[in-house]
């Protein structure tokens, strides 16, 4: 029988999830990014194939697992790549000294832009005006 690969997923044991987020495409790993256990989700991330673009997306995500945003802090090749540190600023879910501390590496248009918004954490935003202000002196 022909099943999307959404039913297909959802008739897969945890152990068959985790060995195709290490293995699937694009697609599996946009399904099984969301998945409830974090074995699996995690799992993801450690995809050999897994892209910038895709990675960018997942840190611009509100509907991931925590310890996802863990992972990308932790990887020192993705966090070089600067959309994906500014993404990572700008979610909330994303631990808040990591946040802040790549806060710093940004440029001083996103800081500004940063300290009056308004979808981040107050800390963030506080922290922001802080750095904005001090480079303006």
């Amino acid at each position: 029988e022909h099943l999307s690969k959404y039913k297909l997923m959802q008739h897969m044991s945890i152990g068959e999830k985790i060995k195709m987020a290490l293995t699937g495409d694009k697609e599996w790993r946009c399904l099984l990014i969301k998945d409830t256990n974090k074995l699996v989700s995690t799992a993801v991330m450690k995809n050999p194939r897994i892209t910038d673009p895709e990675v960018l997306a997942i840190a611009k995500s509100i509907e991931l697992n925590e310890e996802i945003f863990r992972l990308l802090c932790n990887n020192k090749e993705w966090i070089k790549i600067y959309p994906i540190r500014k993404a990572l600023v700008e979610n909330i879910k994303t631990p808040l000294p990591k946040a802040l501390r790549f806060l710093a590496t940004l440029n001083e248009k996103d800081i500004l832009a940063l300290s009056k918004s308004k979808n981040i954490s107050s800390t963030i935003a506080r922290q922001a005006q802080r750095i904005a202000m001090s480079k303006r002196k």
